[in-house]
């Protein structure tokens, strides 16, 4: 949930230019009614002139501080990402030192609040600050580095002296290094991947009836709309013996009418690919989205012609709203294989062929983290 009263403003404070730039390092959150989970993150900013290296962020225990980058070149932008659960109702205060080459001090960050209730429930439970919509900077996944402060040693050589009784002495924990979990291959991170508008063109004719065709694309689609975000653009177009646009420019927060559409879906009439083909490349234009993956994603079993004069007109009106034509078939007629091999060869996509029920559920989103990643 992001509330607007704590999203963070996107310029830089322009104390000195001699040192990393945060957006926020003291960072409020004032009431909380409930949460599972605290989260969310601080931008970053090299104005040093020079390369600085962010090599570890000392934390609270419990919190855990992820960076999208670990060096970053002079002028560059990264974010720091803050999460954690909270052990118990009412005020807290969250405190990081951020280690960098830059400076022999750490940087300074707090995050604090009032948390009302302890929510049980994970699911749509996690209260989330900062700048989520951010999705202009590139980014990459490398992990930081989280460690409690660590007890001194005695590097002396002494024997130590046993000769009265030893004092009482407290026991220092110390949390051990933790990295950056491994990303969640069914989630597509805003850091790591541009934003999408993906068209999804549907044959419905009545050779798509068969239980592994049309069924199998639509449990495909399922795990796609789970991943995908508020800034990913949906459009859902079927075509059999007339091309239909069934919903267009669906953000992908929607994600229940996006089911509910796909769950409507029926084979039925005769196949028209060649023309929706080329339908679909003028409304993906329309939601075209500037320095993001453009696609349109065909699910056929391939039984219609893409013929030269077609693919002369494809090419002719790509411009520069260049649209992705990957193609997912279903069955083995070699001859419709091939064709349709040949349309993703020409619309610079992938040719995905899905023979059986398992693994295919996760087909389409390796397709469009593949064509988003930054």
């Amino acid at each position: 949930m992001i509330n607007k009263f704590f999203l963070f403003f996107i310029f830089f404070s322009l104390i000195s230019k001699a040192q990393l730039q945060f957006n926020q390092q003291n960072t409020d959150l004032g009431d909380i009614k409930e949460a599972y989970e605290i989260k969310g993150d601080v931008l970053v900013k090299n104005n040093t002139g020079k390369k600085v290296f962010l090599m570890r962020a000392d934390a609270d225990r419990g919190v855990k501080v992820y960076s999208s980058k670990k060096t970053l070149l002079p002028d560059d932008t990264c974010l720091i990402i803050i999460s954690f659960l909270p052990d118990k109702d009412g005020k807290f205060k969250k405190k990081i030192n951020l280690i960098s080459s830059d400076n022999l001090k750490p940087y300074e960050l707090t995050v604090s609040g009032d948390l009302a209730k302890i929510k049980s429930d994970d699911k749509t439970a996690c209260f989330y600050f900062g700048n989520r919509k951010n999705t202009s900077i590139k980014t990459t996944t490398e992990p930081m580095v989280i460690n409690a402060p660590k007890e001194k040693r005695d590097n002396s050589n002494k024997i130590p002296d046993n000769s009265t009784t030893p004092g009482k002495t407290d026991t220092i924990w110390e949390q051990p290094a933790v990295k950056i979990p491994m990303e969640n291959p069914n989630e597509i991170s805003l850091l790591a991947y541009k934003p999408n508008n993906i068209l999804f063109l549907i044959d419905v004719s009545s050779s798509m009836k068969d239980s592994l065709k049309l069924p199998l694309m639509k449990s495909a689609m399922h795990t796609l709309i789970d991943a995908v975000r508020e800034v990913d653009v949906i459009t859902l177009v079927t075509y059999a013996d007339s091309v239909k646009i069934i919903k267009e420019g669906v953000s992908g927060s929607n994600k229940k009418q996006l089911h509910d559409i796909v769950d409507g879906l029926k084979a039925k009439g005769l196949t028209k690919g060649n023309k929706a083909i080329l339908f679909s490349q003028q409304l993906a234009q329309k939601h075209f989205i500037k320095e993001g993956n453009n696609q349109i994603i065909m699910a056929t079993d391939g039984k219609f012609r893409f013929y030269s004069e077609d693919q002369n007109t494809w090419t002719q009106k790509q411009l520069d709203k260049k649209i992705v034509l990957s193609t997912v078939a279903f069955g083995n007629d070699k001859d419709a294989m091939k064709n349709l091999k040949e349309i993703a060869d020409k619309g610079e996509g992938s040719f995905i062929h899905i023979k059986k029920r398992h693994g295919s559920e996760d087909k389409l989103i390796e397709e469009v983290k593949m064509r988003s990643k930054r």
